[in-house]
């Protein structure tokens, strides 16, 4: 199966009134302001070079437990968590999670022994993810009813990334040329608050800002809530009042339309972009045009649903990625979880779901993409 992609811009030429725009995030220029969230099981290396391509100007990696990285001598276990592709990827942020302030330094100093991931271009703290198994450790958003530990992690954080730049062995885009370099940015994601009775978003948004975070993003949602219910988009807004670094807003942003309306309603310097990203890496197509002001008929990238023969083509793609990364077996067995997103909103999707859950080998998923092929030309001719 042909795999044809079309070819999408960093950014945009358009009027004064465009919403897209470069962000610096410390020394980091990133080309636009719309980023790919980072997504257990979904923005791994393959998938985050996808989107890149699609136009997300900042990609992360799927969060990695710091003092996982600090007990994995040779990075065995954690490289399917960390392992990054610079040169497809960049500027891409690796993701840490954990609970203790030294195992952010030591995790720190780990990446930046590593020839491929000390080319990551920032670093970003989880302290939003709302996961049982990883709050009962006091860590992703267990955090925000700590605000004093979150500092000291921070803290620890920025003192490994000072000593790597003091040393010269920052090998990021702004190391310079000579023995002393730009600290690498550090970025923290978190969430509204705990539950709803301990909202603390824009004080634990000063608080990062004090520890020495160079941007934050802001999830619009309390742990309570996980992922049901409104994003509250108030709360974006009262965080970036509340600081002066750049903020991400993060939360139902589902398409170009909601995405403009976020920027204008917030006042939020970009956005992040979650699981309307899943099996969809058009979205950033989409948004990025729409924030552009480009015409909706004229040249410039793919502005409307993606068409059968287009999601058959990043599926191979996407599939084909993953068999170079771990092998066929595990390759089609995390795509079969993927192909739930990619048939999302089209016809008959919960039936096709179920046959591509069968496939077991890459000829089998082709076969099944052939067959779905075949019939959505059926319903479009009939």
């Amino acid at each position: 199966m042909d795999i044809h992609l079309p070819f999408i811009p960093d950014s945009f030429t358009s009027g004064s009134q465009s919403l897209i725009h470069p962000l610096a995030i410390g020394s980091l220029a990133v080309s636009n302001n719309v980023a790919l969230a980072p997504m257990a099981g979904t923005s791994d290396t393959v998938y985050r070079a996808i989107c890149r391509e699609m136009g997300a100007g900042l990609v992360v990696t799927e969060l990695v437990s710091a003092r996982g990285i600090c007990y994995d001598p040779d990075l065995k276990r954690s490289w399917r968590y960390l392992e990054i592709t610079p040169e497809a990827e960049r500027p891409v942020a690796i993701q840490l999670f954990g609970a203790d302030p030294d195992d952010f330094y030591r995790a720190i100093l780990r990446i930046h022994e590593h020839p491929v991931l000390r080319q990551c271009d920032l670093i970003d703290l989880n302290m939003g993810c709302p996961v049982a198994k990883v709050v009962r450790g006091g860590e992703g958003s267990a955090l925000m009813k700590d605000p004093p530990l979150a500092g000291r992690i921070i803290e620890a954080s920025i003192r490994a990334l000072a000593e790597i730049a003091a040393a010269g062995a920052d090998t990021g885009p702004f190391s310079g040329s000579g023995t002393a370099s730009v600290t690498k940015p550090l970025t923290v994601k978190f969430r509204k608050g705990w539950d709803d009775q301990s909202v603390n978003a824009p004080e634990f948004a000063r608080l990062c800002q004090e520890a020495g975070a160079a941007a934050v993003t802001i999830h619009a949602r309390t742990r309570d809530q996980f992922y049901s219910g409104k994003a509250d988009w108030s709360i974006i807004a009262a965080v970036k009042q509340a600081v002066t670094i750049p903020v991400y807003g993060n939360g139902d942003v589902v398409d170009a339309p909601s995405a403009r309306r976020m920027l204008q309603e917030t006042g939020v310097d970009g956005l992040m972009i979650g699981r309307a990203a899943q099996g969809n890496p058009w979205i950033f197509q989409e948004i990025t045009a729409e924030l552009a002001n480009l015409p909706k008929n004229g040249p410039g990238p793919f502005l409307g649903k993606p068409t059968p023969q287009a999601r058959a083509a990043m599926i191979v793609r996407h599939l084909h990625g993953l068999v170079a990364r771990v092998g066929e077996r595990t390759a089609v067995a995390e795509m079969r979880a993927q192909l739930a997103y990619y048939l999302r909103g089209t016809p008959q999707a919960a039936h096709w779901k179920n046959i591509a859950m069968r496939a077991k080998t890459v000829t089998e998923v082709e076969a099944f993409l052939a067959d779905w092929l075949l019939e959505m030309q059926h319903l479009v001719e009939n």
